[in-house]
């Protein structure tokens, strides 16, 4: 790790990071900091990249998906006929 990316984990954001990344990984997900501009950080499964953005962007994601958890689809999205 380089030392600007110390500097970045050294400070507050560590224990978030512990609580963040448990979320993530019960959803078979994981936070890795952005390769590319604006950079900040990146929610991703393994097979893309979900949100990026600020570690507040990240747990809004992660607290809208589990607000969601347990919830049934709504009827159009199922696929219920609009003729009837």
């Amino acid at each position: 790790m380089g030392t600007e990316a110390a500097d970045i984990m050294s400070g507050p954001v560590p224990p978030r990071m512990d609580e963040l990344t448990a979320r993530a990984a019960l959803r078979s997900m994981a936070i890795r900091r952005a390769h590319e501009p604006p950079y900040g950080w990146e929610l991703y499964s393994p097979f893309r990249v979900v949100v990026t953005g600020s570690l507040d962007n990240v747990a809004a994601w992660l607290t809208a998906a589990e607000q969601r958890d347990g919830q049934t689809l709504p009827i159009r999205v199922i696929g219920m006929r609009a003729d009837g």
